[in-house]
């Protein structure tokens, strides 16, 4: 479980990890033939896009339709006013953010390890990652610095207000988002090092 502010980076980053773990067999490939190196691209780009596609922007979706204003960091309340089940004049508008937000997860999975293979084939694998490492770095680093925000969970316009009274709450005072917060959290992580595992797997087999 991450935020919006987060999420798209994350996924970029996975991607970009996955290309940079899975170097050595990468540039196997490259010696063995074109086919080879096509059929691990293939490979390492679908583990990328199943990561961003179907845990990490699923899990951030759910958090996001829970816990909106905290997903957001209450940089704003788009969000907020996006779900009105008493109200239908802006349907189907108001369902656009969340499925804009899910194809740029997506993407940001795409793009990360498109980038990774094409940077480690060209030898900057140590560039690349400089890149993802520093990148996730500043993402957490410009969270926290506008803290109290990820440890108060609230609405947007409360937040706003008065961050620390009702009806926020910080995040482990509040029990239903917390162990909401470690399910989510372990459905983000775990498939990203159940993967990370794997390519390295590879390469260790690679070498014997």
């Amino acid at each position: 479980m991450a935020v919006v502010l987060t999420d798209i980076q994350i996924a970029f980053a996975a991607g970009a990890l996955f290309a940079d773990a899975g170097a050595p067999v990468i540039e196997a490939a490259r010696k063995e033939s074109a086919a080879a190196l096509a059929k691990i691209y293939s490979s390492y780009m679908l583990r990328s896009l199943v990561y961003a596609g179907v845990f990490l922007g699923p899990v951030a979706t759910i958090s996001l339709l829970a816990y909106p204003a905290w997903e957001t960091q209450y940089v704003s309340g788009i969000f907020d006013n996006t779900v009105a089940y008493n109200e239908t004049t802006n349907f189907p508008w108001n369902a656009y953010p969340y499925g804009i937000f899910l194809m740029v997860v997506s993407l940001g999975g795409w793009f990360g390890n498109w980038l990774g293979f094409k940077w480690v084939l060209n030898g900057a694998r140590k560039k690349l990652r400089i890149l993802y490492l520093v990148i996730v770095a500043i993402t957490f680093a410009v969270v926290w610095i506008r803290f109290p925000a990820p440890t108060q969970v609230c609405d947007y316009a409360h937040f706003k207000a008065a961050p620390f009274a009702l009806p926020c709450r910080n995040y482990i005072a509040h029990r239903p988002f917390f162990y909401n917060f470690i399910v989510l959290l372990l459905l983000a992580g775990l498939p990203l090092l159940i993967g990370f595992i794997q390519v390295r797997m590879s390469v260790k087999k690679l070498k014997h």
